[in-house]
């Protein structure tokens, strides 16, 4: 981070211009900058501090990676993968690694996102049958409806709807 009153013409991003143009807010910036793993590439007098479009680009890098659930600590791995290499093909085979698992990860948490995606859509469509109903929801699911019986009907209203998968304790004492 350089320090001083001449500002390169590259650093002409304000924290708010970083901000919005990411997506994200000032408290956000700040937050990673905290964190290690954004700096502002100029701070001129009066702690006015400049960002470039490569600041902007590691931004929303970090912001996509903080979406897919990345802790501070993997990404600050990610972002430093360069550091102790000592050779192309080292960091080749450190970076290639980390990709791979992260690669995996992410195919495995969106196959859950289709699947939920696809269940919350059903049972949105499900849900209309409920709106009509006049019928009290008691503490343990719906006696009378026949919308939780079928075997389409997604299993977030069964669970959601139909009550406790545990049956209540019985109040006439020990077994």
């Amino acid at each position: 981070m350089e320090t001083d009153t001449s500002i390169p013409s590259e650093a002409t991003l304000s924290t708010g211009d970083l901000a919005r143009r990411s997506g994200t807010t000032l408290r956000t910036v700040r937050f990673y900058e905290e964190a290690g793993l954004l700096e502002p590439s100029v701070v001129g007098k009066g702690g006015r501090r400049l960002y470039t479009e490569g600041d902007l680009e590691r931004l929303t890098l970090i912001a996509d990676l903080r979406e897919l659930d990345l802790s501070i600590e993997e990404i600050r791995e990610l972002l430093r993968m360069r550091e102790g290499c000592t050779s192309a093909p080292e960091l080749s085979e450190r970076f290639g690694s980390a990709l791979a698992e992260q690669l995996d990860r992410t195919q495995r948490r969106l196959a859950a996102l289709h699947r939920l995606s696809a269940e919350f859509d059903a049972a949105l469509r499900a849900l209309g049958s409920c709106r009509s109903c006049s019928t009290p929801v008691p503490a343990h699911a719906c006696p009378s409806c026949d919308v939780l019986s079928r075997s389409e009907t997604p299993r977030i209203m069964k669970v959601v709807v139909g009550g406790p998968s545990v049956p209540p304790a019985s109040s006439g004492g020990d077994d």
